[in-house]
């Protein structure tokens, strides 16, 4: 029988609850690490964007710590030219990141709308509403984007730069940023061709007087 770690179970878990855009690109991130030609750079990017993509935080007692990871990957860098720049890189993430909670928490006061309304909204639950605007999660770009449709006000309103807001880092950004090599393209081509794995669900009934 196979042995799992909690936080391997938990992993596992968060992968199948993403969709299949998004579990498209974690396996592509698994085939870049384990790629021969990956550089480290390249491997810690990965790393990384995998984290992000599965909201591996740690407030709930185990997973990644993706605050620590990028903070280890600034300070680690095999490459000491490339600490600063992503030391800096974290430090504008994390300035948005503040900016962000403050502007909506006074939003919300200014338009009487509750965290669960807001939630219902967005199409997500109050507990990942409360996660972000406490900045225990960062918010990826297209949920920055329903807020300001919900909210009724322009996404920079929200997010000052949403170009600095790379948060989740892509495929396609991070295939512009380097040049894969041949085994790297193959490789992600055979994990993107994989199908994903389906889970059976069921449709919860609606709310009453919904």
């Amino acid at each position: 029988m196979l042995r799992i770690t909690p936080e391997q179970r938990d992993f596992i878990h968060k992968y199948m609850e993403c969709s299949d855009e998004v579990q498209s690109v974690v396996r592509s991130m698994f085939a870049v690490i384990e790629s021969e030609d990956t550089t480290d750079d390249d491997r810690h990017r990965a790393f990384a964007t995998i984290a992000d993509a599965l909201h591996l935080n740690p407030q709930e007692g185990h997973g990644l710590d993706f605050r620590k990871s990028q903070t280890e990957i600034a300070t680690k860098h095999p490459d000491p030219a490339w600490r600063p720049i992503i030391a800096d890189r974290q430090k504008q993430m994390d300035s948005q990141e503040a900016t962000f909670a403050d502007r909506v928490k006074t939003l919300l006061q200014q338009k009487n709308i509750t965290q669960e309304e807001l939630a219902e909204r967005i199409d997500c639950t109050q507990s990942a509403v409360s996660k972000m605007l406490s900045r225990k999660s960062r918010p990826q770009r297209k949920t920055i984007l329903k807020m300001a449709t919900a909210l009724n006000v322009e996404p920079t309103a929200l997010w000052p730069d949403l170009e600095v807001a790379s948060i989740l880092d892509t495929t396609a950004e991070f295939a512009s940023d380097r040049q894969l090599t041949a085994a790297q393209a193959e490789a992600l081509d055979k994990a993107l061709s994989r199908s994903p794995t389906r889970v059976k669900t069921r449709e919860l009934p609606s709310r009453p007087g919904r």
